[in-house]
């Protein structure tokens, strides 16, 4: 069943376009998601699988893949690149990437394709994330942008929603000028500690 889902992390704003809603996500919970617009789709089991579809620059897949590996990789959950897209079946991907132009300025959204409503499951099978890499690239530091963008939507697909003080890539952060620490191209260890290792 397709979802009419999407999150939108948005140039330079500290505000979330949820289907034309202003959302402000809890500072410090990301509660199991029913996808209603305040927590999202959490992911269906560990492995996370991840594949790029034929859209994806070798630029943004190498920060991609930093992504993968930087914010996934201190977690329990495996997460797994995969070069083929399975895009049905039991056996789908969870996460599909693409690059494309977003409307309305987003630097990229995040959509469950694939969610299971039937309690209890609650649970998104496969996501797609868009990236527009023409519009991240905008300001400074572009490789910085592109980490945090990709981390950010990373987080989403693993059940995250925005966390509005834990100081890591979740929280929406100025792209045009990012913040050079390398904690925003992280989860944080409340991410990590309570909530990606429970849910997987």
């Amino acid at each position: 069943m397709r979802s009419l889902r999407m999150r939108s992390l948005r140039l330079g704003s500290a505000a979330v376009v949820c289907l034309g809603f202003l959302v402000v996500a809890p500072a410090m919970a990301d509660e199991w998601g029913s996808q209603d617009g305040n927590t999202g789709a959490h992911p269906d089991e560990d492995p996370h699988s991840y594949c790029l579809g034929s859209s994806v620059s070798a630029d943004l897949e190498e920060n991609i893949d930093a992504a993968a590996w930087n914010a996934l990789d201190p977690t329990q959950v495996n997460v797994n690149y995969s070069s083929t897209c399975q895009l049905t079946g039991a056996g789908e991907t969870d996460v599909v990437w693409t690059q494309g132009n977003i409307a309305s300025g987003a630097l990229a959204w995040t959509d469950c394709d694939d969610y299971e409503s039937d309690p209890p499951t609650n649970q998104c099978d496969q996501n797609y994330v868009r990236v527009d890499l023409a519009t991240v690239n905008q300001g400074v530091d572009d490789e910085i942008d592109q980490t945090i963008t990709t981390c950010h939507e990373f987080g989403h697909t693993a059940g995250l929603s925005h966390g509005s003080t834990q100081d890591d890539c979740m929280e929406n952060v100025s792209t045009s000028n990012p913040p050079n620490a390398l904690k925003w191209r992280r989860y944080s260890a409340h991410h990590i500690d309570d909530h990606i290792n429970p849910w997987f």
